[in-house]
């Protein structure tokens, strides 16, 4: 890209008509919103696919001097079913990231778990369930986190919601948290995991239709902080995820979002297996904006609440790619 150019990332999750839980575990936006903050950006700057990025990479073309890209992460049934019709009416392409695990084992990702415990249970209760979970199995637990580390990585909750999403999904070790969620889960749920997966998670025919517009992109097969793993985990949670979409699609994708998305969760080593699997596009969640593409397996991106239209934007829509800072994670 030029000096002039920026690339500006959003990215989404949950996306349905009415939130209707008891609790806030699960954030997200209506359609009504989506359509209203693309409506928005749309007149900040100019949507581009991700095939149009990799072309940059490439030097192949050049990007608009504002681009702008649409993401959606998980791999959420939602995002087909609700997402997709308010991009096709607006004519705004997007990747959707997506977990092959849950999908191929009809299972639930542990980070769903939790927002579905969170969203059916009042926080001290959670919170109980837990204490009481780690005492029945024995483990010695560090409860307390750093409270501005967890407000940083989970500014929309509130700070006893933010400091215990932040204990699950960045201190504990993948097996203690497993162990500890996933009988809270089937005891809040029952024991039909299955059906529970196949209403929250895309199904292989919509991935398909993703796959056949350039619309597909990894999130890993489980949701896993790859920049904790040893290489070998790396290499064949992204190498499996890769497989399964390429064998269900007929596509194999070359994007990939990190799961979580931290400077510590998309590091360089991770990055540099991605590049091996052939995955050329790697997005982390640095707030920023990229005024290059020289890192492209670790691009800046935003959350749908950091722009214009969002429920606690940063900046004003009228000096957005002005106001943005420049990505520096890796650079």
């Amino acid at each position: 890209m030029d000096e002039q150019t920026k690339l500006v990332v959003v990215n989404y999750h949950y996306v349905r008509s009415r939130y209707e839980h008891p609790f806030p575990g699960i954030h997200g936006v209506t359609e009504l919103e989506l359509q209203t903050q693309l409506r928005l950006l749309g007149t900040i700057g100019e949507f581009v696919s991700a095939t149009q990025v990799v072309d940059a990479v490439r030097r192949a073309t050049s990007l608009p001097r504002r681009a702008m890209l649409v993401t959606f992460d998980d791999g959420l049934r939602e995002q087909v079913d609700c997402a997709l019709p308010v991009l096709d009416e607006l004519g705004i392409p997007a990747v959707f990231f997506v977990n092959t695990g849950p999908i191929a084992n009809r299972a639930v990702s542990t980070v769903h778990k939790i927002h579905l415990l969170r969203a059916h249970t009042p926080p001290n209760v959670f919170c109980g369930l837990l204490h009481a979970e780690a005492r029945r199995q024995g483990l010695e637990m560090q409860w307390d986190v750093e409270p501005m580390e967890a407000a940083e990585k989970y500014p929309w909750d509130p700070p006893e919601s933010a400091q215990l999403k932040y204990l699950l999904n960045h201190e504990l070790a993948p097996e203690v948290r497993d162990a500890l969620i996933t009988p809270c889960f089937r005891a809040m749920f029952g024991d039909d995991e299955a059906a529970i997966s196949d209403v929250l998670y895309m199904n292989v025919q919509q991935l398909r239709v993703l796959g056949g517009r350039g619309y597909l992109g990894t999130h890993g097969d489980q949701h896993l902080a790859l920049g904790r793993l040893p290489r070998a985990a790396v290499q064949a949670n992204l190498r499996t995820s890769l497989d399964r979409l390429a064998g269900w699609t007929d596509v194999r994708p070359f994007a990939l979002s990190y799961p979580f998305g931290s400077l510590e969760t998309s590091t360089l080593e991770a990055g540099a297996v991605a590049a091996e699997l052939g995955v050329q596009l790697g997005f982390t969640m640095e707030r920023a904006a990229n005024l290059d593409l020289a890192r492209p397996l670790h691009l800046a991106r935003f959350d749908c609440n950091d722009l214009p239209g969002g429920r606690q934007s940063c900046f004003a829509a009228e000096s957005l790619f002005d106001a943005v800072p420049a990505a520096r994670w890796h650079r």
